[in-house]
């Protein structure tokens, strides 16, 4: 059975690359990939498990129908500078829908937000007791239709009733320039970055299997005077490349202006198989 394993991954794999299976399209289903090759149902799993395992495949729903979809290839770049930069133009849309775009990519999201006691290193951040219910938003992002990554942000009860972050609506400008209008300019960010593997909400929110490698940034920020928000982004392991930029726009546009003329690393295709986390 280890040799059908593999023979049907190498088979989904080629097919892939091939382009006989184009990303949004469905992969056979368990039952079919049984009956096709002649082995056991759990077989056909384990060989589906690891092409999401490989980030080459997620479980999720187009136009209603649930399956196993191919996902796009190549690495999404996210500057996590960009929406702390002192001179961004305004827009009606936040950071994440303002990369996608650059990225050309179509950006859609799904927001909930709740009352809740946050974990006990989210009230050490906002400065409160461990038991204190705060205000938790939460964004599922997606590419293409694709799940791509979560957002999710806590803010003290008292910031979030000054600043109608209460509200359980998104708020298609972003937080940070809804936090500057009501009087609450961020002045310090501390990011933190690391691995971690998917668990069962993480499986859900971003269709990936248990134990997939996600890429977590912590964000804490303030005002000179206060800890404004600490925001968890969780984002898809080998599918993604975060940018930090600092110093003067200008330096940070001329810097932009010679990657795009010149040996700018680019976003490849994946010219052929690999673990799917290699370098794009």
């Amino acid at each position: 059975m280890a040799h059908a394993y593999q023979q049907v991954l190498e088979d989904l794999t080629r097919a892939i690359y091939a382009g006989t299976y184009r990303p949004g399209d469905f992969l056979p289903t368990v039952r079919d990939l049984a009956d096709e090759y002649g082995i056991s149902p759990s077989t056909g799993r384990q060989a589906v498990n690891e092409l999401q395992r490989m980030g080459l495949a997620y479980s999720g729903y187009v136009n209603g129908k649930r399956g196993v979809i191919v996902r796009s290839r190549g690495r999404t770049d996210f500057h996590a500078t960009d929406a702390l930069r002192a001179g961004r133009p305004g827009s009606g849309t936040d950071a994440f829908t303002e990369n996608a775009r650059r990225a050309r990519r179509v950006p859609t999201k799904r927001f909930t937000m709740v009352m809740r006691v946050p974990p006990a290193h989210v009230a050490r951040r906002l400065g409160l007791p461990a038991d204190t219910i705060v205000v938790e938003r939460t964004t599922l992002q997606l590419l293409d239709g694709e799940p791509w990554s979560r957002e999710r942000s806590w803010y003290a009860p008292d910031l979030a009733a000054k600043t109608g972050l209460d509200s359980p609506h998104d708020i298609e400008e972003g937080t940070i320039r809804r936090l500057a209008e009501r009087g609450f300019q961020e002045t310090a960010h501390r990011d933190e970055v690391t691995d971690a593997a998917a668990n069962e909400d993480d499986s859900t929110d971003l269709g990936v299997i248990l134990g997939a490698p996600l890429l977590v940034q912590t964000r804490t920020a303030a005002t000179d005077t206060r800890v404004t928000r600490v925001t968890q982004t969780v984002r898809l392991g080998g599918r993604n490349r975060l940018i930090w930029e600092t110093g003067s726009d200008r330096g940070i546009d001329a810097i932009r202006r010679q990657l795009s003329e010149g040996s700018q690393l680019t976003d490849g295709d994946d010219d052929g198989p690999s673990d799917g986390y290699g370098e794009a």
